[in-house]
């Protein structure tokens, strides 16, 4: 019996036993849990602590917009002006917990910064931009350091990969990517819309073009010691301009250097008394109004005539010059023979031609700097004079507008760097005009010729070059008249027999350059000429590839020769 009591006994404590180990159990999975709970919540907070950059990399603008830009790319797609994303130094004044010690973090890590900015300003202003533009290992110097109040703002800024090879034309941004010139500035509006903000802007522009001319300007500007050029390259038959340098330069990616400022575009906004280019315009003007022929001839020239009491010389005058026909006029450049001409042509004529021409217009371009003529009023001799370029002053954009619409077959376009805009254009002189003009300018340039002028330099085989040059005294800038220093001038195209391509070539305040000449002469054929013909056969194959009528004149001219 005590065996079964005992054995009961057992059994009847073994459910209350395991009752309270049950519970006991509870509990204590309640509590692992609340620990693994509690303990998850602090890792995803500190995983989380580690992804948010609020304390440290903001995104909101702290003064003014960072507007996204459209990309300006060139005819053939490359890039010219891109928006890449940068990072500027902020201090936050309302995170700052200990001003001293914040002063001394920049001082140690960034002591280009100018504390004395820091401190004046900092009582104002919730917001201090202590520095733009960081380099990646700036940036790596804030993340590390870890301090609240330095917060890095990242924002658009402004590139042009090629430097200052599109300085006068794309221009540059301010800070804060607002366009401040060229045309950045004349665009801003289409730029920074935001509908179209994956949809570049293409200009007509060909930067292998662009950079071969360039690079030949450059090389112009070192032989002739002159103070600046400039060339345009204008499609004759659309008013699309392929290339246009003006020198010098500056990187538009410089935003703090005020070179370009102090360099204007002379392709565009400088003016100037471009000289004896002007002869083909009085020539066509008289060729219209069917006064002349080509082969028209004017005897007993003189070497001086007067108007009122002011003298017109001839240049380099000799006994060849006494009689001469209209073509020899313009091929030996003959001052009193155009004279001549415009007299017969009538001073109203001549004034309405160049007007015409536009030669005194604003120019019509996409971008700001640009000038129009300050021609004064017309009158006997300002007219007479005009027809050698004297006394009336314009830009080589305008000039190079009109010599297109000379060898085209008479229709003057408005011109333009965007690729897909439709031009304007107008009739200003017949198409027969047009072909005599082109006979007349290829006789001054072709060396064939016996009696050709003063554009031989630039006979380059296979492209039947025409054009015709300017020399020009520059107006004295400390007094009335002109000084020594000349400007130089040649208006081309190419080929003669359908001219396709207008290459004006300015070079300003050539030296004589004796180490190519053996002499010191400086009128155009002996420098502005010569460019030219550089250029030419440099961009030549180059056009050939895209222009059927080019690359057969160039092989035909080949296989003859």
């Amino acid at each position: 019996m005590k065996k079964n009591k005992q054995l009961n006994l057992y059994f009847s404590e073994q459910p209350e036993l395991a009752k309270k180990k049950k519970n006991d159990d509870g509990r204590n999975n309640i509590i692992i849990s609340f620990f693994i709970i509690f303990f998850l919540i602090i890792c995803l907070r500190l995983v989380f602590l580690g992804f948010e950059r609020k304390t440290f990399v903001g995104t909101k603008n702290y003064e003014g917009l960072f507007y996204e830009r459209r990309d300006i790319v060139d005819n053939q797609g490359s890039i010219l002006a891109k928006n890449i994303s940068t990072f500027d130094l902020v201090l936050r004044k309302n995170k700052v917990k200990n001003f001293d010690n914040v002063l001394l973090k920049v001082k140690l890590n960034f002591p280009e910064v100018n504390i004395n900015y820091i401190k004046l300003n900092y009582k104002e202003k919730n917001t201090l931009v202590l520095k733009k533009n960081l380099s990646p290992s700036d940036y790596n110097k804030i993340t590390n350091l870890g301090e609240p109040s330095l917060e890095l703002f990242k924002r658009e800024i402004r590139i042009y990969p090629h430097k200052n090879l599109f300085a006068h034309i794309l221009g540059k941004t301010d800070s804060d990517n607002y366009g401040i010139s060229g045309i950045e500035m004349y665009m801003d509006d289409q730029l920074r819309d935001k509908s179209k903000v994956n949809i570049p802007v293409q200009l007509s522009l060909n930067t292998n073009i662009q950079y071969s001319i360039h690079e030949e300007l450059m090389k112009g500007v070192k032989d002739f010691s002159a103070i600046g050029a400039a060339a345009i390259l204008m499609d004759a038959n659309t008013g699309k301009i392929i290339s246009m340098v003006s020198l010098p330069d500056a990187d538009n990616n410089l935003r703090n250097s005020n070179e370009l400022k102090n360099n204007l575009s002379r392709a565009t906004k400088g003016l100037y008394e471009l000289g004896s280019v002007f002869k083909t315009f009085a020539i066509a003007s008289a060729l219209e109004n069917k006064v002349i022929s080509k082969d028209t001839i004017f005897s007993n020239l003189r070497n001086r005539v007067y108007c009122g009491k002011f003298p017109i010389d001839e240049y380099r005058w000799d006994k060849s010059k006494r009689e001469l026909t209209v073509q020899q006029i313009l091929v030996k450049s003959s001052n009193i023979g155009t004279i001549e001409i415009v007299k017969k042509n009538g001073l109203e004529n001549q004034q309405k031609f160049l007007e015409k021409l536009e030669i005194f217009d604003m120019p019509r371009l996409e971008i700001s700097e640009l000038s129009k003529s300050n021609k004064n009023r017309w009158g006997k001799c300002n007219t007479l004079t005009s027809a050698y370029g004297h006394g009336v002053n314009t830009t080589l954009l305008q000039l190079t507008r009109a010599y297109a619409a000379i060898v085209n077959g008479g229709v003057l376009l408005d011109s333009s760097i965007l690729l897909n805009r439709k031009l304007n254009k107008k009739r200003v002189i017949s198409k027969e005009t047009s072909v005599i003009m082109n006979q007349m300018l290829r006789a001054n340039v072709d060396k064939k010729n016996k009696t050709s002028g003063s554009g031989r330099k630039a006979d380059i085989v296979g492209y039947d070059v025409l054009g015709k040059t300017g020399t020009a005294q520059k107006p004295s800038k400390k007094e009335k008249g002109y000084s020594k220093e000349i400007l130089n001038v040649f208006a081309s195209a190419f080929p003669s027999k359908k001219p396709k391509y207008v290459l004006t070539v300015l070079i300003d305040e050539p030296k004589g350059a004796p180490q190519i000449w053996k002499h010191s002469r400086r009128e155009a054929g002996w420098n502005a000429v010569y460019i030219a013909g550089k250029i030419i056969r440099k961009i030549g194959p180059s056009l050939a590839i895209n222009d059927l009528d080019l690359l057969n004149n160039y092989a035909s001219h080949t296989k003859n020769n």
